[in-house]
């Protein structure tokens, strides 16, 4: 696995959940409304505790300029660095994440770094955002710990949750 992969948070592995009806689901031990094969493969492993799963800096990209060939940064995979988004300030500390380092490997005028987190080529952006917001609802609502979210937890790293800024 590389590098980047291995900081992925929005992993998708095991086996899919083929329960499309709204009833419970064995294999994800949540409810399935209809989630795609991708959102049930993101549930499954949600309610497994596989995979730590970010806030949302925004849903769309940073455009990055002067960033120089050779260059190494720490992106943000925690998605609570609010002072440098898109790079890593430590406010991942606690949570089980950890930045990503990367260094830049070819000249380009602006980079597009992703900010939302969920880009399967970290860290740019791959459009992910695009479909990410209906995704990233469907797992807060489906969060087992989202009765239990407290506006002094830093982030439920089960489903994405943060309390509101």
């Amino acid at each position: 696995m590389s590098r980047a992969l291995e900081y992925m948070v929005f992993t998708v592995t095991g086996i899919p959940c083929d329960n499309y009806l709204e009833q419970p689901c064995t294999t994800t031990r949540t409810q399935c409304a209809v989630f795609s094969s991708t959102e049930q493969k993101v549930l499954k492993n949600m309610a497994e505790s596989k995979t730590l799963y970010p806030a949302v800096g925004s849903y769309g990209p940073c455009a990055v300029k002067g960033l120089k060939v050779g260059e190494t940064k720490k992106w943000c995979t925690c998605g609570l660095s609010s002072k440098k988004q898109p790079w890593c300030d430590g406010s991942h500390k606690g949570t089980g994440f950890k930045s990503m380092k990367f260094t830049v490997e070819k000249e380009q005028e602006v980079l597009y770094i992703c900010n939302c987190k969920q880009t399967k080529t970290p860290p740019y952006c791959d459009g992910s955002h695009t479909s990410a917001p209906e995704i990233v609802e469907k797992r807060k609502n489906a969060c087992a710990k989202k009765d239990g979210h407290v506006k002094d937890c830093k982030l439920c790293t089960n489903c994405g949750w943060v309390p509101d800024f």
